[in-house]
């Protein structure tokens, strides 16, 4: 029989533990962290800039990391995402956002080829984002469109960047629309947005299934990581004060009461902060970005934070509030998702 000292024994235990890492993703102790020349956002309203920075579809505020993509960008660089509208050259560093408020699954498929016909090719450490799939679940249950054309776009936008050359694509899923108050608890709704069974009808499980076919997870590095938050998101949103509107979400069905959002510095987890928006009951392509801008303390628009919101008899203050609107998130609500991404997703795939 053969003796191993206790030293040889804690030398064996850490080089497992290090296989371990390495096999699951690691972290940033054991592969190259990435550090991106360039952030190229693509896809909806999480990602949506103006030519300063800021977020359309969400609260109007002056901050550069009120959107998904750009909370993700000010973790790595003090540069702003420039909106791109059209098929232009890109400069070979900075962050960009060919993302539009109203766009679906088709919309990703044309922002990525407009980065193509300018004759941009992905850098070895660029990092593209992808926030899609909202709009698609909304047209799914208002008017019975196809979530499998839907992913199949999706999917077929991620394979033009990766066959290219992209090794870090970023695939960021929405939240579950039954937690919005445009969803408000719909049972219908949450089965488009995911589900636990075998018969995989869901957005989440058909992209999901889809890329994973495409991109089998490996010991080494994988260019595309899928963030699916829908069940994060539920921490955070839908469970209402008691003071909650019409039949605003106060459970997920088959899930109970999930009162945790205070833990998330959120007050208002179900309730629209702006009063007006064109976009909460008609997220339509016509819309070019929400009217809710902090500023404007009016009943006929804008966030009220002082007196009667006109939702309820509470006044909800944007900054404490997961919902713009009916449909799109507020400043701390993409800061909310793009926090979870960096610090959990990234680190368990090894990308910091």
């Amino acid at each position: 029989m053969i003796k191993l000292s206790f030293s040889m024994l804690m030398r064996i235990a850490a080089l497992m533990s290090a296989c371990a890492l390495v096999g699951c993703g690691g972290a940033s102790s054991t592969v190259n962290p990435l550090t991106p020349t360039r952030i190229i956002a693509f896809g909806d309203g999480h990602s949506a800039v103006d030519t300063s920075g800021y977020g359309t579809f969400t609260v109007r505020t002056s901050d550069t990391d009120n959107t998904v993509a750009g909370r993700i960008a000010v973790k790595y660089s003090t540069t702003k995402l420039t909106p791109v509208t059209s098929a232009a050259s890109i400069a070979a560093t900075g962050n960009f956002s060919y993302a539009d408020g109203t766009a679906r699954a088709a919309g990703l498929v044309t922002q990525v080829g407009y980065f193509f016909s300018g004759g941009n090719t992905p850098g070895a450490n660029d990092l593209f984002i992808i926030t899609v799939g909202a709009l698609d679940i909304y047209d799914a249950y208002t008017s019975s469109a196809s979530l499998t054309s839907a992913t199949d776009k999706i999917v077929a936008s991620v394979k033009r960047l990766t066959d290219a050359g992209a090794k870090y694509v970023l695939v960021v899923y929405p939240i579950n629309m039954a937690r919005t108050p445009w969803g408000n608890g719909s049972a219908t709704i949450q089965a488009l947005s995911y589900d636990t069974g075998t018969s995989c009808l869901s957005f989440s499980c058909k992209l999901t299934t889809s890329l994973n076919t495409n991109y089998p997870a490996t010991s080494s590095h994988n260019p595309v990581l899928i963030a699916d938050l829908m069940g994060y998101s539920n921490l955070f949103t839908g469970t209402a004060p008691s003071t909650g509107f019409n039949s605003v979400v106060t459970t997920i069905p088959g899930s109970g009461s999930l009162n945790t959002f205070a833990s998330y510095g959120v007050s208002n987890p179900s309730l629209p902060s702006c009063y007006w928006s064109v976009f909460a009951t008609n997220p339509s392509p016509s819309a070019s970005a929400i009217s809710c801008d902090p500023t404007i303390t009016n009943l006929a628009n804008g966030v009220k934070t002082g007196t009667d919101n006109g939702w309820t008899a509470a006044a909800w203050d944007y900054t404490t509030s997961v919902f713009a609107d009916s449909f799109n998130l507020t400043p701390l609500g993409n800061r909310l998702l793009a926090d979870y991404i960096y610090n959990y997703n990234f680190y368990r795939a090894g990308w910091r």
